[in-house]
């Protein structure tokens, strides 16, 4: 399973990352390029503290949505609800322009790629408690499925 630890799946993300543009078209949903990176990046600040999550995660979610998202290869639903600390409707982080987005994400994912094993990061908002490699599984579904919402 493909994950943001693995240098090969890091390494493709990066590069799909990379090769995003300001005119990418969105296959779906409402969020332009830029918004789509920070709410990506807003999922890895979570993750790692530096944003604090305002919801907290159903029974059903912690025990079923989160197996269903680690084992399935690509998130099966194209406008599925987002934590409300990921929505730039309500606690989102604003987006900027484009390089400077682009260059959040990566250096956001580059920082979960070498965390140190011994650490933990923090409880999902909808997923509670996931390991280190989970966040990892979770990062790459995520950020895979929104660089196929812009064609990458």
């Amino acid at each position: 399973m493909k994950n943001i630890r693995n240098k090969p799946d890091y390494d493709e993300v990066i590069s799909r990352i990379a090769t995003l543009k300001k005119d990418s078209l969105r296959q779906w949903g409402i969020m332009t390029v830029e918004q789509m990176l920070a709410h990506c990046s807003d999922q890895i600040r979570l993750a790692t503290g530096e944003k604090q999550p305002h919801e907290k995660p159903t029974f059903i979610n912690r025990n079923i949505a989160k197996y269903l998202g680690l084992w399935l290869p690509r998130i099966p639903f194209k406008n599925m609800k987002d934590p409300v600390d990921m929505n730039q409707k309500y606690y989102g982080t604003p987006s900027t322009d484009i390089e400077t987005e682009k260059q959040n994400l990566t250096s956001l994912v580059n920082a979960v790629r070498n965390f140190p094993d011994e650490k933990e990061l923090n409880a999902h908002p909808m997923f509670g408690a996931l390991n280190l490699s989970q966040w990892g599984r979770f990062i790459y579904v995520h950020i895979d499925h929104h660089l196929r919402q812009f064609g990458k």
